[in-house]
């Protein structure tokens, strides 16, 4: 059984969107479907379906046969499906490493990953304190701030190049949003390692993150810790960077295997 979304995101829904994911979920259960049975199933009338299916087709989302003009999903279902699986995979496999990362050092922690041009946050862990950082798993992100930066310094550089020739959102006055910085930012990254955000995201936050890596040397998703300014002197703060990328080479070796079991 679907849980019920809650009432705030409810209110916002899209009619065409739902009735679009309708259909892919109806192909999705039982391909090779042609219109009419689409019709008959979904409740809708042919002519929206038949608008729905070809905004599908368009999209890459489904594919039909000439013949007998019935539908299965396409390759772009197949891409979301693959980032899914691997997203949740990462996020089993990194939860031990995330709790232990968490309990040692008392700070919130957050497991990130590439979506699209943002950071998507897939795992997380907080601390028993009274001042806390919120996880936010879900939650998404632009890559130019935070944690994000360590995510986009491993891109490769027509990525790169791509997002910095677009106008940068400034979260907070310490938000890097020159090009020109920001590309020797990334340089100074992927040369440490590692990288620590002063403010750039919520004035009073420090983040220390550090990439998890895959063994053909692409990055896979940057694992850091997050804590009020506060709590993270400049003599604790070496002894926290080792803790993250020890964390991280961890998880880039758990990784690694679980794709090479043998």
């Amino acid at each position: 059984m679907r849980a019920s979304p809650p009432k705030e995101i409810e209110k916002y829904r899209v009619d065409a969107v739902d009735a679009a994911l309708g259909v892919l979920q109806l192909i999705a259960e039982a391909p090779d479907l042609g219109l009419s049975e689409i019709t008959r199933r979904s409740g809708q009338s042919k002519a929206r379906v038949y608008r729905l299916l070809c905004s599908l087709e368009a999209s890459n989302f489904i594919s039909s046969t000439a013949e007998k003009r019935t539908y299965r999903l396409g390759l772009a279902a197949l891409a979301i499906g693959n980032a899914a699986e691997r997203q949740i995979d990462i996020a089993r496999i990194a939860g031990p490493i995330i709790a232990k990362l968490g309990s040692s050092t008392g700070e919130t922690v957050q497991l990130r990953v590439r979506d699209g041009r943002n950071s998507l946050c897939v795992a997380g862990w907080e601390p028993e304190r009274a001042v806390k950082v919120l996880a936010g798993i879900g939650g998404s992100r632009p890559m130019h701030a935070g944690s994000g930066v360590v995510l986009l310094a491993f891109q490769d550089e027509a990525f790169r190049e791509t997002l910095l020739s677009e106008p940068l959102k400034a979260f907070t006055e310490r938000t890097c949003v020159d090009p020109d910085r920001l590309r020797q930012v990334l340089a100074n990254v992927r040369s440490q390692g590692f990288y620590v955000s002063h403010g750039e995201v919520s004035p009073d936050l420090i983040s220390i993150s550090a990439p998890v890596m895959g063994p053909d040397g692409k990055i896979i998703a940057t694992i850091h810790i997050g804590a009020p300014t506060g709590r993270v002197s400049e003599s604790l703060l070496p002894t926290l960077v080792e803790t993250v990328r020890s964390a991280a080479r961890e998880l880039s070796a758990l990784l690694a295997a679980s794709r090479n079991p043998g």
